[in-house]
């Protein structure tokens, strides 16, 4: 436990995990209501998948206008993180770009975000064929597609930054915040939770809010749910470019994904390159995986990456390391009320979590306070739609 923090006896609501999911819940429970908020996390903030995490933000999903809308808003959020937290974040713009061609999967999946994005006014652009090259100069072979969409006011950011910034807040407002305090169990009387099992010792409460990634099934496992969530170990580097390539290329390098869909690529903070793998990587302990990148992956990520920009053929490695996705069957997240009265859970992000959580944080605190929310139609993340198909909502999005 952190030193001078003393468990308390009980809390209206204890929140587990201290990742970007559970801290910007805690914040929105502190801010915006008068009830005692305590979060507890076995690690510390802004550990695990949240440290990990690429923090992508985009807008584009295809034609799923419901993720469209949360990350708008929750974009927005970020980039005013400082006026409504106290807190500075990490933050760069940067446009996500998908490349595609006509009358493919990826081509209409390219183009419907197209139509949603420019029917929401979000900023978005289509390039032709022809305007490849000059737009693009560092990636070969772009010609070759038929065109290409622009998320023109995508970025990214950093995730235990944002943690962070939201613990912060959360505690200045009221928040208890215990670090290096696991959950063990949540604690249940004639159907409804009255308590959370900590390490520590029992935190009585009567609401709570399970955001502890790729663990959380093992504690919905205590009050009987079933999570449909499976972890998985995904790989990233982050590439030192040869300085000619930063000198001709200042900011050009778009966020996009390798030929294949199975990597994909940003800048990084200080004029670095991140890759990674996504959706590739096998079933994983949380408590026990390989942290370090194969030698192997790294070899055919490294070639992958010089056959679409050249001139990264020889970029060094600054580092290299790897997370945890922790995914649904249809890569759509779930946040729902399930098992005993009182006990909710925000899980399942599938790789593309970190940009919607302001959003979900939000949400979290209407579906606890409200019992509903504005924001969208929470419904969508009924973990209820596995109960007559195991795919859920079936079709799987190309999310990063």
């Amino acid at each position: 436990m952190s030193a001078g923090i003393d468990l308390p006896d009980s809390s209206d609501v204890v929140i587990v995990g201290g990742g970007i999911m559970g801290t910007s819940t805690a914040f929105f429970l502190a801010t915006e209501t008068d009830l005692d908020v305590t979060l507890v996390e076995k690690d510390g903030i802004g550990s695990g998948s949240t440290g990990d995490s690429s923090a992508i933000l985009r807008h584009h999903y295809g034609d799923q206008e419901i993720y469209s809308r949360m990350a708008r808003w929750s974009h927005d959020f970020y980039r005013r993180f400082d006026e409504e937290t106290g807190a500075a974040i990490a933050y760069e713009g940067n446009p996500m770009v998908r490349f595609a061609n006509e009358n493919t999967p990826g081509g209409e999946y390219a183009q419907a975000g197209y139509e949603t994005l420019s029917e929401l006014d979000i900023p978005v652009t289509r390039y032709e064929s022809e305007d490849l090259p000059e737009q693009y100069p560092m990636l070969t072979g772009v010609a070759e597609y038929d065109f290409a969409i622009s998320d023109d006011e995508a970025g990214y950011s950093d995730g235990a930054d944002a943690a962070n910034g939201f613990d912060r807040a959360a505690r200045r407002n009221g928040a208890t915040v215990l670090t290096g305090v696991g959950a063990e169990s949540i604690v249940v009387d004639d159907g409804a939770v009255v308590g959370v099992d900590t390490e520590a010792g029992e935190i009585a409460c009567e609401t709570v809010v399970v955001a502890a990634g790729p663990w959380t099934p093992r504690l919905a496992e205590t009050v009987g749910v079933d999570l449909p969530i499976t972890p998985t170990r995904e790989q990233v580097l982050i590439l030192d470019p040869p300085e000619e390539y930063v000198d001709d290329h200042p900011s050009l390098t778009p966020t996009t994904a390798l030929p294949g869909g199975e990597w994909y690529i940003r800048p990084d903070f200080g004029d670095g390159i991140l890759v990674a793998t996504h959706h590739t990587g096998e079933a994983v302990d949380p408590d026990r995986y390989d942290g370090t990148p194969d030698e192997e992956t790294i070899l055919e990520l490294t070639d992958e990456l010089g056959e679409l920009i050249p001139e990264l053929r020889d970029a060094g490695i600054r580092g290299r390391y790897c997370g945890v996705y922790s995914s649904t069957p249809d890569h759509d997240f779930i946040l729902d009320q399930l098992g005993p009265d009182g006990c909710y859970f925000a899980c399942g992000f599938s790789g593309h979590g970190f940009k919607q959580a302001p959003a979900v944080g939000k949400i979290m605190r209407d579906l606890i306070v409200d019992g509903s929310t504005s924001l969208v139609d929470a419904d969508f993340f009924s973990a209820d739609r596995f109960d007559d198909s195991p795919a859920g909502h079936g079709a799987v999005a190309d999310n990063v």
